[in-house]
C-alpha cells in the first residue's frame, strides 16, 4: 500500500482520483475519500468491537503485531490534518479516559461488549446491596476482582461498590487493551504530535472521535447555502421562488421523513456527511436550471464547487420530493480509489 511507503507525503494535500470517475479533485473527491476511509476503519482492521457509535478497542494480538492500530491512528490524523472527518465512533467515556479524564462510570453498561460470564460477574457487583451479600461476593469473586487490578475489594463496604464497579469498567475498556490504545495514539501522534493536541483539548475534539455531535438539523443545513437568484422581477426569479418554497418545505419534512436524512443531503452536495472541523472552504450555493420538455432532469450537484442545482418552477410538493429522492438515493458517489 502506497501509504506505508517512507516517501509518502502525509502533509501534502492529497489529489484523489476514483477509478471510473472523470472528476478532477477540487475538494469533492477528497472529502468523499476521507468520509469512506473513516467508515472503513471502523470495521476492516479488526481493532474495534461493540455497538456502532459506541466502539471499544478489541484485544487482537494479530492486529497488534501488524501495527493496525498505529495505521488506524495515522489515517485518522491524516484526515484531520486535511480538514476531513474524524472517526466519530469511539465510546465517549473511553475517549475521555484516553485523554486523562475521569468520567463517571458507575452507570456504564458493559453487557453489550463482554462475554456472558464476565457480564454476569459485573452484574453481581451492581446488585450487591447488603453486608451479607458482600461477604459472599468477596468469597466468590474477590480474587477475580483483585486480578482485575482492584485489590481494595477485600476491605470494601457496600457503599464502595459503585466505585469498584467503575474501576472494573476502566480495566476492561482501557487497561486490558492498553497496548492497542498506545499503538493507536502513537499513530495519531506521528503526524505533528497531534494526539498531544487532542489530549490537551479533549472537549474540542470530542465530536471528532465520538458520536456526540448529534444529527444535523434543518438550520445547520439551511445556513450552509446561499441562493444564486436571477434578477428580481424577472420570470426566472418568479420560477426560482416557486422552487425555493418547495425546498424550504422539503427541508422541514426531512425531520419527519426517515427516507432521507440531512446527512444524505450534505453528502450529495459536498461529499461529506458532516460539517468539517474547520468548516467548508466556501459557502454552499443553490443555482437553478431550466427543465426542457420532454426531458426530465433531476437535481444534481458539484461536490467540488459545493453547488446544488435545482430546476426552476417546481410548484408541486410531491414532485419536488420525488426529484430529490431520485437524485440523492440514485447517486452512487465516487467509485474505487
Amino acid at each position: 500500500m502506497v501509504l506505508s511507503r517512507g516517501y509518502f507525503e502525509w502533509y501534502k494535500t492529497p489529489n484523489i482520483e476514483f477509478v471510473g470517475e472523470m472528476a478532477e479533485d477540487y475538494g469533492g473527491p477528497r472529502r468523499e475519500f476521507f468520509r469512506l476511509l473513516m467508515i472503513e476503519l471502523q470495521s476492516t482492521l479488526g481493532i474495534f468491537e461493540g455497538k456502532p457509535g459506541e466502539l471499544l478497542f478489541s484485544y487482537n494480538q494479530k492486529a497488534l503485531a501488524e501495527n493496525k492500530c498505529y495505521t488506524a491512528g495515522k489515517l485518522i490524523a491524516w484526515s484531520l490534518v486535511h480538514n476531513g472527518p474524524g472517526i466519530r465512533c469511539i465510546n465517549k467515556e473511553l475517549f475521555l479516559i484516553m485523554c486523562g479524564q475521569k468520567p463517571n462510570l458507575t452507570m456504564f453498561d458493559l453487557g453489550n461488549f463482554l462475554e456472558c460470564d464476565v457480564a454476569e460477574k459485573l452484574t453481581k457487583v451492581v446488585r450487591c446491596s447488603t453486608a451479607e451479600e458482600l461477604r459472599e461476593f468477596k468469597n466468590s469473586l474477590g480474587d477475580w476482582i483483585c486480578d482485575c487490578g482492584v485489590p481494595s475489594i477485600f476491605t470494601a463496604s457496600v457503599s464502595d461498590l459503585p466505585t469498584i464497579y467503575g474501576q472494573l469498567v476502566t480495566h476492561y475498556i482501557y487497561h486490558r487493551v492498553a497496548s492497542m490504545i498506545q499503538q493507536f495514539t502513537a499513530g495519531i501522534n506521528s503526524c505533528g504530535h497531534l494526539w498531544e493536541v487532542v489530549r490537551s483539548n479533549s472537549v474540542a475534539f470530542l465530536p471528532l472521535f465520538t458520536n456526540t455531535r448529534g444529527n444535523l438539523k434543518r438550520n445547520d443545513v439551511k445556513d450552509l447555502f446561499d441562493i444564486v437568484w436571477s434578477t428580481p422581477g424577472s420570470n426566472r426569479r418568479d420560477l426560482e421562488e416557486e422552487t425555493v418554497f418547495q425546498w424550504e418545505c422539503w427541508l422541514m419534512s426531512i425531520q419527519e421523513d426517515v427516507a432521507i436524512s440531512f446527512e444524505d443531503l450534505l453528502a450529495f452536495v459536498t461529499a461529506a456527511d458532516s460539517i468539517p472541523p474547520l468548516g467548508f472552504q466556501q459557502k454552499c450555493h443553490t443555482e437553478f436550471y431550466e427543465q426542457e420538455e420532454p426531458t426530465r432532469r433531476i437535481p444534481y450537484a458539484s461536490t467540488c464547487a459545493l453547488t446544488l442545482y435545482l430546476p426552476r418552477g417546481v410548484i408541486e410538493e410531491e414532485e419536488f420530493k420525488e426529484l430529490m429522492f431520485t437524485a440523492i438515493k440514485g447517486s452512487l458517489g465516487f467509485g474505487k480509489v
